[in-house]
């Protein structure tokens, strides 16, 4: 009695484990769906490790970090030779509270002068900029990507 409740146990413990399993194949667009800003959902990125991530467009908070980094990215910006990919974002385009900003640009107007004296001063940036038609005076930020990629923050 007692090897067949064992076994019974086994034997369900085994079926459970063994059950199939359905994976849900994202390559294909739920029909009806778009994706992108208009509804909200982001399409995927694959990084450089093939994982896919998503990712989300930048706020006044994400401007807001990069304004109290800007003496580190001066810093950066002045060593770099060999530019990347140049990301332009407006700040009038993204959501958050511009009262914020302009606290944050005020407290930190000496890193931003020095931030725009750095890229003034880097003639491979600086091409990148004219070839976007960006004015230094109107940068006050900027973001270094692990991956290289520069995105500047413009009024």
């Amino acid at each position: 009695m007692k090897r067949m409740i064992t076994l019974a146990a086994a034997s369900l413990a085994i079926a459970s484990l063994a059950a199939p399993s359905f994976a849900q194949d994202t390559s294909e667009p739920v029909p009806g769906a778009e994706s992108g800003a208009a509804t909200g959902v982001l399409p995927p990125d694959i990084d450089t490790t093939g994982a896919i991530t998503t990712t989300a467009p930048p706020s006044i908070a994400d401007v807001i970090q990069a304004v109290k980094a800007t003496d580190t990215s001066a810093t950066q910006i002045g060593t770099i030779s060999a530019i990347g990919e140049v990301k332009v974002v407006k700040i009038s385009e993204l959501a958050g509270s511009a009262t914020e900003l302009q606290t944050a640009l005020t407290e930190h107007q000496d890193d931003l002068t020095k931030l725009r004296s750095a890229v003034e001063a880097n003639p491979a940036l600086m091409a990148e900029l004219d070839k976007k038609q960006v004015e230094v005076p109107r940068i006050v930020a900027t973001e270094i990507e692990a991956d290289g990629a520069l995105t500047v923050y413009v009024q």
